[in-house]
Formats: structure tokens, sequence, C-alpha cells
């Protein structure tokens, strides 16, 4: 806690476009009454954060607000104690609300006056002097999952073997949401991911050396916005029964359902061609391939049904 009522969040994972500055915010915004425009996040400086486990694996905010919320734990109990000597009582008669420890005899003082006394004041023990803190280095044994169902709906080109995305939809259980827009965000980019993992990205190797040959955003292609549909998402918050807040991941949510979804749709809408299976990326020449393989494969289904009509006779 810094004197003028602000706080530091000193935090070993680093935001890649989660919005951690926004929903860390509104965590200590709701659990130490700080003003969300006054949390200030330091992360990717080893001189300032000593421990961390990065960002991937939906550890952002599933493991970010544990130690957030313990830490906040241990930031009002020491300033509890440093309140209850402030305004003459016992720690136990000290209350903290919304960001102000107040007493039954009418007492009152905000978190930053606290913190100010505490780093200011030389009449404290010397165990309450200094700065107003708190810290937790948490190892978490028990995984919160997401959980979800997403639907896609395809047109095929048979003559070019082309495929549009008509229409994707999406619901995703992300336990409590703690902002909804960053989830849904989240969400929508993952899909688009998805999608460009099942139809586009393809890597080619040197066959001889093993050389990366795809260089460029040319020859390894990404969607653009123009080649996805407006998505249809949605929330489901059922509380995680491994998580001490019922928070599960939501970065996963949209890129894992659409490699299945976008590949399955295609293969559904090829199946009375006699396709049942396709490689990803999932490109326009492979469609192609697929769609006029149809006649090999029958007249090989026929022969061999004919030799086995031939060898029964």
């Amino acid at each position: 806690m810094r004197p003028d009522g602000g706080i530091d969040v000193i935090i070993g994972t680093v935001s890649n476009g989660q919005g951690h500055e926004t929903t860390f915010a509104q965590l200590l915004n709701e659990w130490l009454g700080v003003p969300i425009d006054k949390v200030r996040l330091l992360t990717g400086d080893t001189d300032i954060v000593k421990v961390g486990g990065g960002t991937h694996s939906g550890r952002g905010m599933r493991l970010g607000s544990i130690v957030l919320w313990k830490s906040s734990r241990a930031i009002i109990e020491r300033g509890k104690r440093v309140a209850a000597l402030l305004m003459q009582t016992q720690p136990e008669a000290v209350e903290f609300h919304e960001g102000r420890f107040s007493t039954t005899q009418g007492g009152s003082m905000t978190l930053g006056e606290v913190a100010a006394a505490m780093a200011e004041r030389t009449d404290l023990p010397s165990e309450l002097r200094g700065a107003l803190t708190g810290a937790c280095d948490e190892t978490v044994n028990d995984a919160s999952f997401p959980y979800g169902c997403h639907v896609c709906e395809v047109e095929i080109d048979p003559d070019l073997g082309t495929c549009e995305i008509v229409q994707h939809v999406g619901v995703d259980d992300v336990g409590r949401a703690v902002n909804p827009m960053i989830v849904h965000g989240q969400t929508h980019g993952g899909i688009a991911q998805g999608i460009g993992q099942a139809l586009m990205e393809q890597c080619f190797y040197d066959a001889g050396t093993g050389q990366l040959l795809s260089g460029t955003f040319m020859d390894y292609a990404m969607p653009r916005a123009d080649l996805l549909p407006s998505y249809t998402t949605a929330i489901s918050e059922v509380p995680s029964t491994t998580h001490p807040l019922g928070l599960r991941p939501a970065g996963e949510g949209g890129t894992t359902p659409a490699l299945g979804a976008v590949v399955n749709a295609i293969v559904d809408a090829l199946s009375e061609l006699g396709v049942e299976q396709i490689e990803m990326p999932v490109t326009p020449e492979r469609i192609w391939r697929a769609i006029h393989a149809k006649p090999q494969r029958s007249r090989r289904l026929s022969d061999e049904a004919e030799q086995e009509s031939f060898g029964s006779q």
C-alpha cells in the first residue's frame, strides 16, 4: 500500500493481452476498496519480481487471483493491528469494509491513512513500522478446468474447394467471470486462432535439411477479419469447486473447441461425397483433393465387393 491510498501489485505473471491491468485492479477494488485507477501493476522486471510461474495454461487469473486474495487478507490483518493502536482499541474490535477500518465506538481510518502512519510514525512497534505490505507465494495442486460447447457451420464450394465459416457459436463455463467483456474478447481471439490453425496455418520444411521454409505471413497464412463471421458467444458461470474463489480458466475456451468444431463441420459437409476424414490445415487444395478422390474410392470399394462376391461363389 502506498501512503497516498494507491497500491502496487508485484506479481510474476505478465499480461500479453488478457487485461490483467483491469481485472487485477477490479479484484483489489472489491477486496481492499482501492480505486481502480490507483492500482499500479509491476511485472516483467526481475529486479522487482522475484517469483513467478509465467502466463500460460490458464494461469493468469486462475493463479494470480489466489495470491492477490491472500496478500490482500494479510494487508487487512496487519492494518487492523495498526488501526487498533491508533484508535486505542483492540484488533478484534476493528472491522474493515470498502477501504476503511472502523470501530463500534465510531473511530474510522482509511487504508491509505494506516499506510501513511506506518511509514511516518516512530511510536509504533518496530514490526508495525515501514510499508504496509502483504505477500503470498502459492503452489496450487488442484486444477480447475473450463467447460463449454462450440458449434460451427460452414459452406463448401465443391468446384474450388474453398470453405466459408458461416456461423460460429460458443458457450463457455469460466466459473466466476471477473470481467465478462474481457472473457468474450479472449474467446473471440481464441476462436480466430483455432480457425487459423484449422484452415490455414501450415509449416513447410526442406526435406533434406529440415530448414523451416515458411518465413512470413504470406506463406504461413492467418485469418483476417473479412474471412471470419461475427461470433455468438455466451458465458456460463458455475463456480469451480477446486478454486477458493470459484474461478476457471478462460483463455483456451475459443482455441480448443474451434479446431474440432471447424474440421468436423467440413467433414460433415463432405460426408455425402464419401469423405470421412481430412487433415489440418484444411486448405482448399486438400478439400478439392478429398472431393475428387471419391470416384477412385468408389471404384476400389466396388472392385473389392466384386472380388468378395466372386470368392464366395
